[in-house]
């Protein structure tokens, strides 16, 4: 068994109850995909573009897997609307991190392409596309497929981060 990170894509209105609108989405793939889920994993946030850390829409847990508290950062969130969340920051700093010799920071955070997309997308149509899978446009690689999938989201879309036991 393993955890994995699963980025989930949701309607505008589902911040009014996330956690139904979660289930609802992961419900088709618990035969196959996942057992349980959390929201979000401290360490693997998205970050809230300037000015906009305080909007009710934005998704921060506030316990982790083992039910302790999480403490947040300012100016990030595990989810919110995609016009509030600062891809092309989190992207950019990926950039300087792959400079830094520091053997502490996860892979992830050092790699541009992985900065926004994680392992697994769950698109809003309900597809779940896999880093493994072969993605819907020939040619295209699944990080390049889900970061442009993710970045061409009208800006009231929902995106939200969940770990998956699988």
């Amino acid at each position: 068994m393993a955890h994995e990170m699963v980025t989930v894509c949701l309607p505008s209105d589902a911040h009014r109850d996330l956690r139904a609108a979660l289930d609802e989405a992961m419900s088709p793939f618990a035969d196959g995909e996942w057992d349980h889920w959390w929201l979000g994993r401290p360490g693997d946030v998205f970050d809230v573009l300037p000015g906009h850390g305080n909007d009710p829409r934005l998704v921060r847990a506030a316990v982790d897997a083992r039910g302790e508290p999480r403490e947040w950062t300012p100016g990030t969130c595990d989810g919110g609307p995609r016009g509030l969340l600062d891809f092309a920051g989190m992207r950019t700093r990926a950039a300087r991190r792959a400079l830094e010799p520091d053997p502490w920071i996860p892979f992830a955070r050092r790699v541009p392409e992985r900065a926004v997309a994680t392992e697994n997308l769950l698109t809003l149509n309900g597809s779940w596309i896999c880093h493994d899978d072969q993605v819907p446009v020939a040619g295209t690689g699944y990080f390049e497929y889900a970061n442009s999938y993710l970045d061409d989201l009208a800006p009231e879309t929902m995106v939200v981060r969940l770990r998956i036991h699988c």
